[in-house]
């Protein structure tokens, strides 16, 4: 294989130029390790355009806003930084259950929402609980007693823990969307 130096002396006119001169060899390298440098450097620009690479996480979380004030000074794995990163991009808001759930599944968290009604006449029974009050606006999601997020083989670095716990992140960013007139509880353990 020939070296990109030997590849750019084969583009000058045969009897014009010669390849070999000193100085005009000279500039062909100088070309030659410019033309390498930028070739290596679009690949690292490349990869960092899509943030599951994990290139340029920084940038990403800098125009993110991430992380999340409520976040801050609480130790993350960057496959959870990634993840953070990946759901704020994906998502594009709503108020309905299935927005909420899907928010956290993006967060890699399996949960289900309970809504609570006030008792009604002729509906209720006898034991049912009356939910009055506040009760009309409060939601209840229910997660996992404890959420582990596992180290992956080359999407950690060195010094992560190899497992992370917690449901830190699912509540910040939950009470970040949530409506402003609602109540949001998080229930751990019963789904």
């Amino acid at each position: 294989m020939t070296s990109l130096a030997d590849q750019l002396r084969q583009l000058l006119p045969p009897v014009s130029y010669d390849g070999s001169a000193r100085i005009l060899s000279a500039i062909i390298e100088a070309e030659a390790g410019s033309l390498s440098t930028s070739e290596s450097n679009s690949t690292g620009v490349y990869r960092a355009m899509f943030p599951d690479t994990g290139e340029a996480l920084s940038d990403w979380e800098r125009v993110l806003g991430l992380p999340d004030p409520c976040l801050l000074g609480h130790p993350q794995t960057v496959a959870q930084r990634i993840q953070a990163v990946l759901s704020k991009l994906q998502s594009r808001g709503g108020q309905s259950r299935s927005f909420f759930i899907q928010l956290a599944k993006s967060l890699g968290y399996d949960v289900t929402i309970t809504t609570f009604r006030p008792a009604r006449a002729g509906i209720a029974r006898a034991g049912d609980p009356i939910y009055g009050g506040d009760w009309n606006f409060t939601w209840r999601v229910n997660a996992p007693a404890v959420t582990v997020t596992h180290a992956i083989a080359g999407g950690t670095v060195a010094g992560e823990p190899l497992a992370a716990w917690g449901n830190r992140q699912l509540e910040c960013r939950l009470n970040q969307l949530k409506p402003a007139e609602s109540i949001l509880l998080f229930g751990y353990g019963a789904q």
